[in-house]
């Protein structure tokens, strides 16, 4: 008897929308990428981990707590134009739900839409939480892409390797694409919208998407709910440049973990190498972005330590990987996934109907 392909399909759609069989495929390819980081110099990083002073733990779990910190502040800048009353516990919270989400789907693929809905649940319509997402990863874009390709440019010449160079550089373009997409949509969104549009016809009449007239309703909407929360922020130019601001300061800190872990363990990092660091850091960031796995497991973490001990050696870019995942990565799905649950069941949380923005509940 032949196999059941489309059954097969289907239960396989099923396990990859399962948050616990997503949460063990993230933890069985990180073990192969630490088997791959570990297999010709684990004595050396477990003896380095094993020396690790108790006192510096809090503070490297202070470090990944940072960005999140700042991340809130947007979240809560961009919420206030439609809920005077919403709160910085509340961005915090959508934060980290979105770092959760965004871990265990394929290509961080759900963090959008549980962000979304955490903005729902915090008093903002559907539409708004929608709108604002949207445009919370444009100005992301902007500034990953601004940051990568100034560290790109001027620290080109002291990579040691070709791939790692290339790669980069393929990395930045393709999120500069990204955002002149992003750009497209907010400056010329009727053109976007025929673009899209004759793209999906054109997906349709080559069978590869089914349910065209359903998918192109879907689209234009969320263009509509992006373009009404691009509307309102741009009516306050001074909110776009604190925002865009404190994405600096956002990701600065996050590519900054690497040197304050290796500053911890000791590996006596040297401050003429940090701005090389932070590319690196960049560049490993820039490299998610082609992983269609959750959490980007296994290949982040092999990608880390191959680019890292071109700079600092194999054993000490082990060690501080290690770290360095666990407090950018690990702890955040975790706390995210807690909130995430909690947010879920809590009988104190309402969803808000879309008629009722100004409402405000609290987690």
């Amino acid at each position: 008897m032949g196999l059941d392909y489309a059954k097969i399909n289907n239960m396989f759609k099923k396990l990859t929308k399962n948050i616990w069989f997503n949460v063990i495929f993230i933890m069985i390819l990180a073990s192969f990428a630490l088997v791959f980081a570990l297999y010709d110099s684990y004595k050396v990083v477990f003896e380095r981990l094993s020396h690790l002073e108790y006192w510096k733990i809090p503070i490297i779990i202070a470090w990944g707590v940072a960005p999140y910190l700042v991340y809130a502040l947007i979240l809560k800048i961009f919420a206030l134009p439609f809920n005077k009353k919403y709160k910085f516990r509340h961005g915090l919270v959508n934060g980290y739900v979105g770092a959760f989400m965004s871990g265990i789907t394929p290509s961080s693929s759900g963090g959008q839409f549980a962000q979304a809905y955490t903005y729902k649940k915090h008093g903002l319509t559907g539409s708004q939480g929608a709108g604002l997402i949207w445009m919370d990863f444009y100005i992301n874009q902007l500034v990953l892409v601004g940051i990568t390709l100034v560290l790109y440019l001027v620290k080109i010449t002291s990579f040691k390797q070709l791939a790692i160079t290339f790669v980069f550089g393929i990395g930045v373009l393709f999120n500069v694409l990204v955002f002149f997409l992003l750009w497209l949509m907010i400056y010329f969104p009727k053109l976007y919208l025929k673009i899209t549009n004759g793209l999906i016809h054109l997906l349709s009449y080559l069978k590869f998407i089914k349910n065209k007239e359903k998918i192109i309703e879907s689209f234009n909407k969320t263009m509509g709910h992006f373009l009404e929360a691009i509307q309102t922020i741009n009516q306050d130019k001074k909110t776009f440049w604190i925002v865009t601001f404190l994405y600096v300061i956002k990701l600065l800190l996050y590519f900054s973990t690497a040197f304050g872990i290796g500053q911890l363990l000791g590996l006596q990092f040297l401050w003429k190498d940090y701005v090389e660091l932070l590319a690196l850091s960049s560049f490993v960031t820039i490299s998610n972005t082609f992983v269609p796995l959750p959490g980007a497991s296994g290949a982040t973490e092999s990608i880390f330590v191959i680019v890292f001990s071109t700079v600092i050696g194999k054993a000490a870019a082990a060690t501080t990987m290690i770290l360095w995942r666990f407090t950018n990565f690990f702890i955040p799905v975790l706390v995210g996934g807690v909130l995430f649950i909690r947010l879920k069941r809590s009988d104190l949380i309402k969803v808000i109907d879309d008629e009722d923005p100004d409402s405000n509940h609290s987690l």
